[in-house]
């Protein structure tokens, strides 16, 4: 079988007549046609003609491809017999190579790797490019199944350069997407998802591959986006089901599905060597087998495994090697499973803290990236004209994924200062204390009460309580619905932090700049003229480029809170909404930043980008009683801390790090880290960057 390359355009332009043998060619060249356009049934009929027609082996080697394309192993090799006897040279060579990619499903790796050696001599050797392409690929495939995944890549990547140097696009990027496939075995789920977009950029065809389809929902999957993934399996299937072909990992991903919406049935039922589902089975030996050997996530779950039928200490030591795993191949899942089983073994205040900090997940960090750029723009647009927004939602998240990275840096400054955590988990809700070096751990009764409470007693001017440790100045890390609290409102100066990580000192001087939204009565004029900067166009970019290398940013815009995913909350600007994925497209971004309208759910992406420091409200503002209260937070925007008690009567806070310049650093001490940070007065334990995963204003 040898390939087209432009099936449509051969499928256009033949026709079956002629000589007899001109007709057999035409059949020849109509049934590749077809192979390549994933049209198996159209393939297998035209080349069963040309067999009754010459009975010549070429069209037994097709069908032999055809059938393996199926999954039909025995209908293949039955072909293979009937071709080879007939065959020399380079078709021989070619039946060889089907041979071998036989191999890569059924023997051991090294048998289907040797064969597949010698058959790449052969086909060099007779400068057959194009199966020389297949068997590199079915050797990158066997690579791949030995766990040789720098191999396997460089046989993808061969194949890959190949293809597109005799013009076969298509098939080109089919090896790029099998690139991806590495990267995702590997644990590297950006490049995974990365490859998988370039691939499908590329021209690769999901319609004809619906296979492709299946490795990117397993990789959406993977990434937690469980809704993601049903929607791209759903056409993979009924594609698949149309070219009757069959891919047995179909079951198994439809399965993972379902247990990880929590229904564990359709995986105990398939059962099998599936390392999720096993231990969904409960068949924990079986499974912690796994954690010396194979992929990334299954040695994880290996080790979830250990932690599971171990006494606390193993447990807890099986959950360290488990992260180390996923540490060291930037995987996330099962991350949370490992920190949560550790965290309910926790007994002490200092255990809580540390586990907690390595339970709240990071936010991944959208790339500074044109195309993610457009697709927010498209999104603005839709929004603009009342469009709907939820596919266009998707596209951001699958380019945020493609590329995205967690925030980190080499180094951190733990604060010397009073400390209230708190963690919420399965159920029960937490605090851990930290005053003078001496920790203590309670529960907290009703926190939705304690949340509902806080916001009412500002709503009405009263008093917040204050349940913050008795000192002038606290670190407060809330969880769940203690995100909505306005923790100014309790007296003394709050820094709210995510998480310990997001703790910065004071970097760089820079210039001010101030926005102002549609349809708000601003204080800005007046602001700028008393403290000077520069008033930036009320528009994405403009606003995008006026906060880079900024000291002090100030924004007054509407803004809204999307319930499920912070980075899609927003704030109005004049040609649309500027969402937290547009922030985190700062490469240098403000230092400290005053949000003046209502809660916008954007302090978490300003953190998370590097901003050091966001004065904004957990509740509903009216523009009206914010101009005046603003003046007085300039005038004390040195120490944002002390500002925003300016404002705490109205609901406002300052989350991020909130000392001033001289006090930041002397209140801090550094300790090296490699994406982990220390917990304050906790001896020897260090813990991976984290963050929690609800998020507040």
């Amino acid at each position: 079988m040898s390939a087209s390359a432009d099936p449509q355009a051969t499928i256009a332009a033949t026709e079956v007549r002629g000589t007899k043998a001109q007709r057999a060619d035409a059949l020849h060249d109509l049934s590749v046609a077809h192979v390549e356009l994933g049209h198996l049934d159209v393939a297998a009929r035209l080349a069963r003609r040309g067999s009754r027609l010459t009975g010549e082996a070429r069209f037994h080697l097709t069908l032999a491809w055809i059938e393996l394309d199926r999954g039909r192993r025995r209908q293949s090799l039955q072909h293979l017999d009937l071709a080879t006897p007939h065959l020399r040279g380079r078709e021989l060579a070619r039946a060889k190579c089907l041979r071998g990619l036989h191999l890569c499903q059924t023997a051991e790796p090294r048998l289907a790797i040797a064969e597949l050696t010698a058959v790449i001599r052969e086909l060099r050797r007779y400068g057959d490019e194009r199966w020389l392409a297949n068997a590199l690929i079915g050797r990158g495939i066997a690579r791949c199944n030995a766990t040789r995944l720098v191999a396997a890549d460089a046989d993808f990547a061969s194949a890959q350069t190949l293809l597109a140097a005799i013009g076969e696009p298509g098939r080109a990027a089919m090896a790029l997407h099998n690139r991806g496939f590495v990267a995702m075995l590997a644990g590297d789920l950006p490049l995974a998802l990365r490859r998988y977009e370039e691939a499908a950029k590329a021209g690769l065809d999901s319609t004809s591959r619906p296979e492709a389809l299946v490795d990117r929902a397993e990789a959406l999957l993977a990434a937690g986006l469980t809704a993601e993934a049903r929607r791209v399996l759903a056409p993979a299937m009924e594609l698949l089901r149309q070219c009757n072909r069959h891919v047995p990992e179909l079951a198994v991903l439809s399965a993972r599905c379902a247990l990880r919406d929590g229904d564990p049935e359709p995986a105990r039922k398939l059962g099998g060597s599936d390392v999720e589902f096993m231990l969904a089975a409960g068949k924990l030996d079986a499974v912690a087998a796994h954690r010396f050997r194979g992929p990334a996530q299954s040695r994880a779950l290996g080790w979830l495994a250990q932690a599971r039928r171990s006494d606390r200490r193993g447990a807890l030591a099986a959950c360290r090697a488990g992260l180390k795993v996923l540490d060291e191949h930037h995987g996330d899942w099962p991350r949370r499973e490992l920190t949560g089983h550790a965290l309910g073994l926790a007994r002490t205040a200092r255990e809580v803290l540390q586990w907690s900090e390595r339970h709240r997940c990071t936010m991944l960090l959208p790339p500074n990236d044109p195309e993610l750029a457009l697709a927010l723009a498209r999104l603005r647009r839709a929004r603009a004209f009342g469009l709907p927004l939820e596919a266009l939602e998707r596209d951001v998240r699958r380019l945020t994924l493609a590329s995205a990275s967690r925030p980190g840096g080499d180094r951190s400054e733990i604060p010397d200062l009073p400390l209230i955590s708190f963690i919420l988990h399965k159920g029960r809700m937490m605090a851990v204390t930290v005053v003078n070096g001496r920790a203590h751990l309670r529960d907290v009764e009703d926190p939705v009460r304690m949340a509902q409470e806080a916001r009412l007693a500002v709503a009405a001017g009263r008093q917040v309580p204050n349940l913050l440790p008795d000192a002038e100045e606290v670190i407060v890390i809330p969880d769940g619905v203690l995100h909505r609290v306005p923790w100014a409102a309790m007296g003394p100066r709050v820094h709210v932090l995510p998480s310990l990580r997001h703790w910065r000192p004071s970097t760089r001087e820079g210039h001010r700049m101030w926005v102002t939204g549609p349809g708000i009565h601003s204080e800005v004029p007046e602001l700028q003229r008393e403290h000077g900067g520069t008033i930036a166009e009320s528009t994405v970019e403009s606003t995008l480029r006026a906060m880079e290398g900024a000291k002090i940013t100030h924004i007054a815009a509407h803004g809204h809170v999307h319930p499920d995913n912070p980075l899609f909350s927003h704030l109005d600007l004049r040609d649309g909404p500027l969402y937290g994925y547009d922030i985190a497209r700062i490469r240098n971004p403000p230092e400290i930043v005053v949000l003046s309208a209502c809660e916008s759910g954007l302090a978490r992406a300003f953190l998370d980008a590097g901003t050091r420091a966001v004065i904004a409200s957990a509740v509903p503002v009216p523009d009206g009683r914010v101009g005046a209260a603003m003046a007085e937070v300039h005038d004390r925007i040195d120490h944002p801390a002390e500002a925003a008690r300016a404002v705490a009567h109205l609901g406002f806070s300052c989350y991020g790090t909130g000392t001033r310049v001289a006090a930041c650093r002397a209140a801090a001490k550094e300790v090296p880290v490699q994406s982990s940070c220390e917990v304050p007065t906790a001896a020897g334990t260090s813990t991976p960057d984290a963050t929690t995963s609800t998020h507040g204003p």
